[in-house]
């Protein structure tokens, strides 16, 4: 019961943090199972214009700091985000940035 409880408690917060960046909602999916969060499909805005490299790696840092949670893994149609040994790997097209994210980590 705790970890179905736990789950809604993660998947509730991540939607959040998804709608505050403007996600189209109908575009990706997400899940948390355990201590990982899963997200898969197209990330986009709900308006026109892309999403910059800053945006990302802002929404990034705030998943990994919800509590308990340990990982959050990507598989996008239209960026390539890794959060492996530390790192968060961001690329689009020939963009590319690499940069540490923790969770004690106050300001990005």
């Amino acid at each position: 019961m705790l970890d179905e409880l736990f789950r809604y408690e993660i998947n509730t917060r991540v939607r959040q943090i998804l709608i505050s960046y403007n996600v189209d909602m109908t575009k990706i999916s997400y899940s948390c199972i355990k201590k990982t969060i899963y997200v898969y499909g197209s990330l986009n805005k709900i308006i026109s214009e892309d999403f910059s490299l800053a945006n990302i790696k802002s929404l990034v840092a705030e998943l990994i700091k919800l509590p308990h949670i340990r990982d959050v893994q990507f598989d996008l149609e239209n960026w390539f985000i890794s959060t492996e040994t530390g790192e968060l790997n961001i690329v689009k097209g020939k963009k590319q940035i690499a940069c540490s994210v923790s969770k004690d980590q106050s300001k990005l």
